[in-house]
């Protein structure tokens, strides 16, 4: 693919990641008034919940297609799902169609995703990778600064038009991303490799397990502890089951790479939904002060992710990953401490905020690329089906557990420790990533390598 075709493929892809983080970003925002409005704040941590494990199914199917079909028709298929979720949300009679729309979202997301990661993997080569996702990652940027606000104002009328007023933008995203992911399909040719199908059971109880541990925090008593064990070991069970080979276990490479940034991912949003509920409930700041809180974090992001695809940083890929576990550690550490201690200020809490968000910054593009540096070419989809699956699984799993300890001490005095556990408990798992990340060994930084060809 030449360098034109290149340029109109990314400017697609940016676009299409864009009216996701706009989606995302601006939803969050708008999603403590949303519940409050039809009297479900018990079903808070459910809304993030249900999004995720309809990543992770989508994640699980269309890495499969991607090495038998080619990108295209997953990608097809991601963008109508969305889009379906915002017309469910924008006409959502009550708090369980919500919830299904959220789902559905989650379903189109997830495809998203794991398509432009292909894309990119099969479209552009392994010097220009870097550069690529950190573009991708700069997506998350402006709609951090427009979205919070846009979605407070919109609120302020009513949160139906924070789905209804992305409908739009979903469809000319599709129409622009078109021409260059039909390139990319049309050079697209099946591996020599059997891609083995969908094991149906598994995917079901990974996707399954994060619900069953969030309903274990819902005080059904011994049901609770049942609802928790069982979701443990179906978990545990289907992931054998749904990762690639080459992503299992606890060795160098690839499988300390996937674990990693799985639960650095899981920790850092679990962290975000809490923080977004205790700046408004526990801590009453408004809708767009709130906001805010997504925007300063996605600023880190951008930050991380640029320094990260800078050649004169001589660091490996490994010990990218390394700094952006710290990095988020410490911004959770920061939370912890706002909720558990009155009298610090927000401003407190957004400072950790970004340094949280330089962490995933860091690691998510560079995780990214050590994949595909550690894959052939007819392992991509495989493989970065099986990490966004790891990190799906993080998300929904780490947010059910923070969910769980919210919900379960909601009800108990004080009134900053239903928080202030739940953001304890991240910290803890924020933690675990930064070990995980010394087993990965050296990866070299493909910008420090001689150009090819």
């Amino acid at each position: 693919m030449d360098g034109s075709r290149r340029g109109a493929l990314i400017v697609g892809i940016m676009l299409s990641v864009f009216t996701v983080a706009f989606q995302s970003i601006g939803l969050a925002t708008a999603l403590p008034t949303m519940m409050n409005h039809f009297d479900a704040a018990h079903l808070y941590p459910w809304a993030f919940t249900t999004m995720v494990s309809g990543m992770l199914l989508a994640t699980i199917l269309t890495g499969r297609i991607a090495d038998l079909r080619g990108p295209a028709p997953p990608m097809y298929l991601g963008f109508a799902l969305f889009a379906v979720g915002l017309v469910l949300g924008w006409q959502a009679p009550s708090v369980w169609v919500v919830l299904l729309a959220r789902l559905v979202q989650g379903l189109g997301a997830g495809a998203l995703n794991l398509t432009l990661s292909v894309v990119v993997a099969h479209g552009f080569p392994p010097r220009d990778r870097p550069r690529a996702m950190a573009l991708v990652s700069f997506c998350w940027l402006l709609p951090a600064f427009v979205g919070p606000p846009f979605a407070a104002w919109l609120t302020h009328y009513s949160w139906r038009l924070v789905f209804a007023s992305m409908i739009p933008l979903v469809v000319v995203a599709l129409l622009i991303t078109l021409p260059g992911v039909r390139h990319v399909q049309t050079r697209f040719e099946q591996g020599e490799d059997e891609v083995p199908p969908v094991a149906v059971w598994p995917t079901a109880a990974v996707t399954l397990a994060p619900s069953l541990i969030l309903l274990a925090g819902q005080g059904l008593g011994v049901w609770s502890v049942v609802c928790a064990v069982a979701g443990v070991l179906v978990l545990g069970w289907g992931l054998l089951r749904i990762l690639a080979p080459a992503a299992r276990g606890f060795g160098p490479g690839v499988p300390s790479v996937v674990l990693s940034r799985a639960i650095q991912a899981g920790s850092f949003f679990a962290a975000e939904t809490i923080l977004l509920v205790t700046l408004q409930d526990l801590r009453g700041y408004t809708t767009f002060q709130v906001g805010w809180a997504l925007t300063v974090g996605s600023i880190g992001w951008t930050i991380g992710s640029w320094l990260q695809s800078q050649s004169w940083m001589r660091i490996d890929r490994d010990t990218y990953v390394t700094l952006g576990a710290a990095f988020s550690t410490t911004g959770i550490a920061g939370l912890a401490a706002f909720a558990w201690i009155d009298q610090l200020p927000i401003y407190f809490a957004l400072g950790a905020w970004i340094f949280a968000g330089i962490g995933m910054g860091l690691t998510m593009p560079s995780s990214s690329v050590a994949v595909m540096s550690l894959s052939s070419r007819y392992e991509q989809g495989r493989n970065q089906s099986s990490m966004q699956v790891a990190e799906s699984v993080g998300n929904s799993v780490v947010t059910a557990l923070a969910g769980g300890i919210y919900t379960a001490l909601l009800a108990v005095p004080p009134q900053r420790l239903s928080y202030a556990a739940a953001l304890t408990a991240t910290l803890v798992v924020a933690a675990c990533a930064i070990v995980i990340s010394r087993r990965i060994g050296r990866i070299p930084n493909e910008l420090l390598e001689p150009a090819q060809g």
